[in-house]
């Protein structure tokens, strides 16, 4: 091997060396993201999330959180016919603890109900709660009557039950993306 080929060669591993370590630099989409995962059983049966189609031309999983209100809101749009929603609502939430559900409400749409919902009636338990890479994840549960409907109340503000039908929503987990409103 000439003297100019010795340096091609070592200019060449060099360059590779180089461009090597610059994998190990971290960049701006290192940051951690949410999965924008959701399931749970109502009943026992899976609660399966809605993919968007024309019937749901809205994302068919959000998670919304007001700095003012300290409210943080989760809904997942289901699939198919039999059940529509499930919204939890809880106020203050505490990363790495379990949190009273404010509001837990699975949306049907039956001929007797619109839905079964609760008040501070079940539990939700914030595993991440990120609001600077906008994550929030964790596990719920509650039992839910059926209900006029989450936004009907009556004259104390409670909401109003219809009638003695009672759902479980069990095993419940989200990993969603934040969204933060000021």
């Amino acid at each position: 091997m000439n003297h100019k080929s010795i340096k091609t060669l070592a200019l060449g591993i060099l360059a590779a060396i180089c461009l090597g370590t610059q994998c190990d630099k971290p960049d701006d989409n290192s940051k951690p993201t949410a999965t924008n995962t959701f399931s749970a059983l109502v009943n026992g049966e899976p609660f399966v999330r809605a993919s968007g189609n024309l019937k749901y031309p809205r994302p068919t999983l959000t998670a919304h959180y007001n700095h003012e209100t300290k409210r943080l809101h989760i809904q997942c749009l289901a699939a198919g016919d039999k059940f529509h929603s499930i919204d939890l609502i809880v106020y203050n939430p505490r990363e790495g603890e379990s949190n009273t559900l404010s509001l837990g409400y699975l949306m049907v749409e039956t001929r007797s109900c619109w839905g079964f919902g609760c008040e501070d009636c079940g539990r939700i338990f914030i595993k991440r709660f990120d609001t600077i890479n906008r994550i929030v994840s964790g596990t719920f549960e509650f039992s839910g009557r059926c209900a006029a409907h989450h936004i009907y109340r009556d004259t104390s503000g409670n909401l109003q039950y219809v009638g003695d039908s009672v759902v479980h929503v069990t095993q419940g987990r989200f990993d969603v993306r934040l969204t933060i409103i000021d």
